[in-house]
C-alpha cells in the first residue's frame, strides 16, 4: 500500500514537474504539420500556444520577422539563432471572437542570411461559439423588447428612378414570443421595400434588407418608420433620408 502511494505521489509530482509555469500550452510541430488546439471556448477568449520546431537543417536559422495573414492571429519569436537540432519556439495567440466552427490559420516566420527565407506552419481547432449580447451587434434599444443597429437608414445622393439597399440588424430581447411590424407612411410605401418580420421567438436575431427608390421630383427625402411590437408603437422610431443626386 505505501508502495502505491509514492508511486502515485510520483507521478502527481512529474505531472506538475512537466506543466507549463505560466498555463501556456506548448505543442510541437513542422512546417509540414498542423498543430491542433482542439475545442476553444469562445468566451474565454484568445487562447495562446507555443510552438517549437526543430531546425532540421545543416545551418544555422536567423528569425528576422513573423507574419500572420489573418488579424485573429498574433504571432511573437525568439529572435536568438537557432543551430541545426535545436529548437525554435514561437509564441501564437488566437482570437476567437464571432469566428465559430472549425479554423485553421497560418503562421510565417521570416529569416535572414538563413538556408530558407520563410517557414509556414498551421494551427487548427473548433471554435465552440456562444450567444452574444443582443446589445453588441444591435446596440439602439427601440422600446417594448425591440433591438437594432440603425437608427438612420441614409441613403445619401440618388438619381430619380435609382434604387438602393441597406441591410441592418434587429433582434427581439423579450424572453416571450413577439411580433413585430413596420409603418411605413402611405406616401413613401410605393419607395420603400421594407417587409415586416411577423412572429420572432424570444431572443430570435435576424437581418432586414430595406430597398429605396428614388422619386422623380423630390430633393431631399426624410421621414420615418414606426416599428410595432405585438402591436404597441416603440419609442423610438425608425428615419429614412435620401438625397436627389
Amino acid at each position: 500500500m505505501r508502495k502505491l502511494a509514492f508511486i502515485l505521489l510520483s507521478a502527481v509530482a512529474l505531472t506538475v514537474a512537466c506543466a507549463p509555469k505560466d498555463g501556456i500550452r506548448t505543442i510541437r510541430t513542422a512546417p509540414d504539420k498542423e498543430a491542433d488546439l482542439g475545442k476553444i471556448k469562445e468566451i474565454d477568449g484568445p487562447v495562446t500556444v507555443r510552438l517549437v520546431v526543430r531546425n532540421e537543417y545543416a545551418d544555422t536559422l536567423y528569425p528576422a520577422y513573423i507574419h500572420t495573414p489573418c488579424g485573429c492571429t498574433e504571432g511573437h519569436f525568439d529572435p536568438h539563432p537557432v543551430a541545426p537540432g535545436e529548437d525554435e519556439t514561437i509564441e501564437v495567440t488566437y482570437n476567437p471572437a464571432y469566428r465559430p466552427g472549425l479554423m485553421m490559420e497560418q503562421i510565417q516566420v521570416y529569416y535572414k542570411d538563413s538556408p530558407v527565407k520563410m517557414r509556414s506552419f498551421v494551427i487548427k481547432g473548433e471554435v465552440i461559439g456562444y450567444l452574444h449580447p443582443i446589445e453588441e451587434d444591435r446596440p439602439y434599444y427601440y422600446g417594448e423588447g425591440l433591438y437594432m443597429s440603425h437608427m438612420l437608414l441614409s441613403y445619401g445622393l440618388r438619381s430619380p428612378g435609382e434604387t438602393a439597399d441597406f441591410f441592418f440588424r434587429y433582434g427581439n430581447g423579450n424572453k416571450h414570443k413577439s411580433t413585430l411590424t413596420f409603418d411605413v407612411p402611405e406616401q413613401w410605401q410605393p419607395y420603400l421595400g421594407l417587409r415586416s418580420p411577423g412572429r420572432m421567438k424570444a431572443d430570435q436575431r435576424d437581418t432586414l434588407h430595406v430597398s429605396f427608390t428614388m422619386p422623380e421630383g423630390v430633393d431631399t427625402v426624410d421621414f420615418t418608420v414606426q416599428p410595432r411590437m405585438d402591436g404597441r408603437p416603440t419609442e423610438q422610431v425608425l428615419t429614412v433620408h435620401a438625397f436627389r443626386k
